[in-house]
This record gives structure tokens, C-alpha cells and sequence, in this order.
């Protein structure tokens, strides 16, 4: 009778020895409470006997125990995951509270969404959206779009369509996601713009196993992704969301402005799901941003290398763990700017007596950034989701009490500061503007 052939079972003692050893220990402790890249290794004294390639698998087979695999795709070939770290879980629950309906954030931007200490943020959105589109915008410019200055081209025309969508996701977000929910977004970007003459965004290099999947594969895995039943405990809602961005930030899930498309969802999906100030935050990595929670060497290993694999499948903890950071970093920001506007309303109250509502409280905060801003009405109406004669009665009740003067621009009024207040609204603005940014260069923040 021949032999039956049997491994020889592991040594156990031998085992248990080496995941105490204190620099695997280290390794392991470094893994969950942050972000470690293999290249990372070259700063540890590893185990003798043990590779860097060594000691990479046997993390990772140590993690995958744990691991959420994603996508949901039976026609993958390598397998993609992630592990809800101490790390990750703490700062995506964080980011959960601080940006729930009825939190004392959320609360404050309602009562402030027009004041341009917030809507820059918008703006920057945007602005970041339009780069990973391969689109260079003008700051500038973008702003002068959002506050109602007729678009004067194609790429004006697209950032209009975005704002109008933007505006509309509170509609949206009632309705389920969907194939044609998602067709929706694409075409409303679209609109007047000749999207064949749209630059070809670069995508990331894929590794030879992950060929990208057919666009209608795509749509059924972020709509799959956007469905609240059926989920798996440990991938809460902004993870879920972060995951949906990645599929339009990496693949071509539509023809064009995959990036634009995934930043209205993300919208809609925060306001689905009780995140509402989620929406008001830039996603993706800001070069430009000071005291970024990352350098951009590390921003490129997570962003643009994501599809490495250095052991055995494509762990997109450190993607995760990435994103939630930044986000928490412009909420720290956001909630710097909303805790000055507070201020700022606060001197507006004790400097003009007459009574005032909060919506034109934030016109007066945007002439303390901007004393020679041309405003519109319509601007005001879509920012505050209000009738046209109640946005307009905003503005009428401004000029009455002297503070605005009328001018017509074609068939339409705009408005701008009376000369009497100029002078002191530029130096109450510019007082409040100096000493918030003089707080976000130390780095402090107020974040509810």
C-alpha cells in the first residue's frame, strides 16, 4: 500500500516565536495604527534570515484574515482588499460624527452656505476635479462662474453645468442609484460642451491582471457599491463612498469626466446617507495645501502605484486610510473658516443695528472678502434653495438700508457695496480674513 504523502505540521513553539519577535511585533503595530509601504521596510532591522519580500507576504497573509475584498468582481483574476486598521477605523468613524446631519457643523453651514468663506471650498472641489480631468481652470475664473457670470466657452460652460448639478443633488439624493441615474450626471456635465475635444485624462498604469472591466460591469458595481442593504459591517458608509471615487478616479466607468461624475455622486451619496458636510469637502490630494497630512512622494506610492503588488494581491488599505486623512485635514479647514464667519457675523451684528437675516448676512460677508464684487441675485436664490422673490427681497431690503446701491447689467440687476461702506467693511473683513488664515498656519482648528 503506497505511502499517503503528508507535510510535516509547523513547528508550533517556532511559530509563536517569531510573531513575538519584537521587530515583526513593531511591524505589525506600524501596519495598524498607519500607513506602511513596502519601500517603508528599508527603515527596519527585519528578522535575520527574512527578506523584505519575506516579511511583505507574511504581513499581508497576517492582514488578509481580516480583509474586505473589493470589488465584488466574480471576473477578477487578482485578488483586491483592504483591512479595517485601528487606524482606519478610528478616523473613518471620526469623519462619520463630525460630518452627520444635525451635528453643530452641519448646523453652522446652513445657516452660512453662502458666505465665500465656505462656498470656496466648492470651489476648490471643483477646481481639484477639472485638474484630474486633465482641465486647467483659473481660480479666478471659477469663482466668478459660480456667483453668476455668464459662461463664455466650452470649459465654462462645463463648470456652470457642474454647479447647476451641484445645486440639484439634494433632488437627486432621493432617488436610487442607478444606471440611468448615473447617465443623468454625465449628459446634465455635458451639456453645450463638445466632449470629443475634452482632454484624454491619464489613468494609472493597471497591472497585467487587472484589465479594466467593460464600462456597463463598472456602473453594476458602483451602483452595488451605493446600496445600503446586504453591507458589510466593517465598509461603513464613507469607506463605501471613497470606494465608489475610486472607480470613477481610476477607470473609465463613462466616455469622459469620470472624475466630475464620481464628485456629484459622492455628493449624492453623503446626502443619502446623513453626511452632508462630506459634500462640501475637496477630495483627492492638493499639492498646493499647506501642512498637507501627506507628502507627495507617499501621496504618489498610494495614488498613482496603487495597482503594485509586492506579495500576493492589492492591498488598498493604505488608499483608504489616504483618503479618509485628507478628508479630515479640509474639515479641520472648513471648520476654521466656519468658526471666523461665526465671528465675523457676530461684529456685523454690533456694527450695522438694523435687523438682518442670516442670508444677507453672508452677502455682507462676501463683500468683506471680495468690497468690489459684482452680486446677482440668481447666485444667492441657487445657494440658499429659496424663490427668486425671497433671494430678491434679500437684496432690496440691503439697498434700503443703504448698505448696497443698484446697477443694471443687460435685462438684470446686480448689486455692489454703497461707497459709505466700503471702507469699513474692507477693514472688518480683512481683520477677520488675517487672523483666520494666521490660525490655519499654526495649524489649530474648531472642529464640531
Amino acid at each position: 500500500m503506497a505511502k499517503t504523502g503528508k507535510r510535516s505540521p509547523l513547528a508550533v513553539d517556532e511559530v509563536v516565536d517569531f510573531m513575538c519577535h519584537p521587530v515583526f511585533y513593531e511591524l505589525r503595530t506600524a501596519v495598524d495604527v498607519g500607513i506602511l509601504l513596502f519601500d517603508d521596510l528599508d527603515n527596519f532591522t527585519l528578522p535575520d534570515g527574512y527578506s523584505k519580500e519575506d516579511i511583505w507576504r507574511i504581513l499581508i497573509a497576517i492582514r488578509k484574515q481580516a480583509a474586505v475584498f473589493i470589488p465584488d468582481d466574480p471576473e477578477r483574476e487578482a485578488d483586491m482588499w483592504m483591512v479595517t486598521t485601528s487606524s482606519l477605523s478610528f478616523n473613518a468613524e471620526m469623519l462619520e460624527v463630525r460630518t452627520k446631519m444635525e451635528s453643530s457643523l452641519e448646523r453652522s453651514l446652513r445657516d452660512m452656505q453662502g458666505s465665500p468663506f465656505v462656498t470656496r471650498f466648492i470651489e476648490r472641489t471643483l477646481v481639484g476635479g477639472l485638474r484630474a480631468e486633465g482641465i486647467t481652470a483659473n481660480e479666478d475664473r471659477v469663482h466668478e462662474l459660480f456667483t453668476g457670470t455668464a459662461p463664455a466657452g466650452p470649459i465654462d460652460q462645463l463648470i456652470a453645468n457642474y454647479f447647476r448639478l451641484s445645486n440639484e443633488c439634494d433632488i437627486f439624493a432621493r432617488r436610487e442609484v442607478t444606471h440611468g441615474l448615473i447617465e443623468n450626471l454625465y449628459y446634465g456635465l455635458i451639456e453645450g460642451v463638445d466632449a470629443a475635444a475634452l482632454p484624454e485624462r491619464p489613468l494609472a498604469p493597471l497591472d497585467a491582471r487587472m484589465a479594466p472591466p467593460h464600462s456597463q460591469v463598472l456602473m453594476d458595481l458602483v451602483c452595488q457599491r451605493a446600496r445600503e442593504e446586504g453591507d458589510d459591517m466593517r465598509f461603513g458608509p464613507v469607506l463605501r463612498i471613497i470606494n465608489i471615487s475610486w472607480f470613477f478616479r481610476h477607470f473609465n466607468v463613462l466616455p469622459h469626466l469620470n472624475v466630475l461624475v464620481g464628485l456629484l455622486l459622492r455628493n449624492i451619496l453623503a446626502l443619502k446617507w446623513g453626511l452632508p458636510v462630506l459634500s462640501w469637502l475637496p477630495e483627492g490630494f492638493d499639492p498646493g495645501l499647506e501642512d498637507a497630512p501627506v507628502d507627495e512622494a507617499r501621496y504618489k506610492a498610494v495614488f498613482e502605484h496603487w495597482s503594485t503588488d509586492y506579495g500576493f494581491g492589492f492591498d488598498f488599505t493604505p488608499y483608504f486610510e489616504m483618503n479618509v486623512r485628507l478628508y479630515l485635514r479640509e474639515l479641520e479647514r472648513l471648520a476654521v473658516s466656519i468658526t471666523y464667519l461665526e465671528q465675523l457675523n457676530e461684529q456685523i451684528e454690533r456694527i450695522f443695528e438694523s435687523h438682518i437675516n442670516p442670508r444677507q448676512k453672508s452677502i455682507l460677508a462676501a463683500l468683506c472678502r471680495e468690497p468690489g464684487a459684482i452680486l446677482r441675485i440668481a447666485p444667492h436664490q441657487r445657494t440658499f434653495r429659496i424663490a427668486y422673490g425671497t433671494a430678491r427681497a434679500d437684496f432690496l431690503g440691503l439697498e434700503r438700508e443703504g448698505y448696497l446701491v443698484r446697477e443694471q447689467e443687460g435685462r438684470a440687476f446686480v448689486f455692489r457695496a454703497h461707497p459709505d461702506l466700503r471702507e469699513k467693511i474692507v477693514q472688518l473683513g480683512a481683520a477677520v480674513v488675517d487672523s483666520a488664515e494666521a490660525t490655519l498656519a499654526q495649524g489649530r482648528a474648531v472642529v464640531s
